[in-house]
């Protein structure tokens, strides 16, 4: 006899268990509830999955549509700069470093469909980040697009009358733009600049958007700067001339402050050569008078020509360490391309028009300097 409980169910158990369930008594609902449960619950996974499968096609196509592109209408403000010279491809590649628009393609999309040809001006432009090609690019061709004011800033100025003027163009103080000078790297100041901006800010009229801070005026006036000393072919001249290309802005400077006509500026720029060759001080009272951060008329004090500074003439030979004001285009000309002759001295005589007389020796200057003095005489207070 087996001590085994028998589990096995009986023959009626089976047969019962075997039936379909027949009716809606207790136990045939618990049958059907538990079925029913099975189905929803197939049902549920089936709905959600296929929303989460329509939902990741739906994104997956909308991703598609728009990889080039963005829908718009932009995020945030920023600021960007179109260069001189910049083509509408150069652009379109300025605005996607951005992330103003997400794609070459979509720009040039943009530009292709516009209804007249795209030509777009150098300067700043207040855009929106994560803007579509064609909202990027109607933003752009506003007339208004471009908030700019005009500045011009004179020949001959020194640093600190340059910040003048641009002060009185702009909402920017002389403190701020001193600031702004101080950082060449910023405005891509000339490495002949040696760090000091006097002299390497070219003299020009330019349309600058205020809105951009003072930086912007900063590198245009450094970036024509450059481009000058291109077109004169500084660097190359001052090599075949046995001078540094910041020597020969000094000169330019030195003849900026000096002569008003044109005619005369390549011969003062031989008159300084020659001295620097033959050892000569320069003697000039431009040079005084900036080392003695004064203005005013054309003679030089005493006590001022006493003044102990490597920009006196007087007292030190060679060129100042330094430009004195920043030349113009004339003035960088002339000093890379000074006349041929022997002068040694010359002196304006008459400052009205400019008229200046050159000469080769001492006795030839004593008698241009008596017609420069009976000139002042006749000329009471514009000495």
């Amino acid at each position: 006899m087996s001590d085994h409980l028998d589990t096995r169910p009986s023959e009626r158990a089976r047969e019962e268990f075997s039936e379909p369930p027949k009716g809606f008594n207790l136990r045939n609902l618990a049958y059907h509830g538990k079925s029913a449960a099975a189905v929803i619950v197939a049902l549920v996974v089936l709905v959600g999955g296929g929303w989460f499968a329509l939902s990741t096609v739906q994104s997956q196509l909308r991703e598609a549509l728009t990889s080039e592109d963005y829908l718009g209408p932009g995020e945030e403000e920023i600021l960007i700069e179109v260069p001189s010279g910049a083509g509408v491809s150069e652009i379109g590649s300025i605005l996607v470093e951005h992330d103003v628009i997400r794609s070459t393609d979509a720009w040039s999309d943009a530009v292709n469909a516009a209804e007249e040809e795209v030509n777009l001006q150098a300067g700043w432009y207040q855009m929106l980040t994560q803007m579509s090609a064609e909202q990027a690019l109607d933003r752009m061709l506003d007339p208004n697009a471009l908030d700019q004011e005009k500045v011009t800033v004179r020949e001959a100025l020194r640093l600190e009358e340059q910040y003048e003027e641009i002060s009185e163009a702009t909402d920017f103080s002389v403190e701020e733009l001193e600031a702004a000078g101080a950082d060449g790297e910023a405005y891509g100041l000339s490495p002949w600049a040696e760090g000091n901006p006097e002299g390497f800010l070219f003299p020009d009229t330019y349309n600058v958007q205020t809105a951009a801070g003072p930086i912007p005026v900063l590198s245009a006036m450094a970036t024509q700067f450059e481009s000058v000393a291109d077109d004169v072919e500084l660097e190359k001249r001052a090599e075949e001339l046995g001078y540094t290309p910041r020597e020969l802005v000094v000169v330019a400077s030195i003849i900026e402050a000096e002569v008003r006509r044109d005619e005369d500026r390549p011969k003062v720029a031989r008159v300084l050569y020659n001295r620097l060759e033959q050892g000569m001080p320069l003697e000039l009272d431009t040079t005084v008078k900036y080392a003695n951060g004064v203005r005013g008329n054309s003679q030089t004090t005493k006590e001022e020509r006493k003044f102990d500074s490597p920009y006196n003439t007087y007292l030190y030979e060679g060129l100042p360490p330094g430009p004195i004001g920043a030349p113009g285009k004339s003035g960088l000309e002339a000093a890379v391309n000074p006349a041929d002759g022997d002068w040694l001295y010359f002196v304006a005589v008459d400052l009205e028009t400019g008229e200046t007389k050159f000469a080769d020796d001492a006795a030839g200057h004593e008698r241009n300097r008596r017609e420069y003095q009976e000139w002042c005489w006749a000329n009471q207070g514009k000495c």
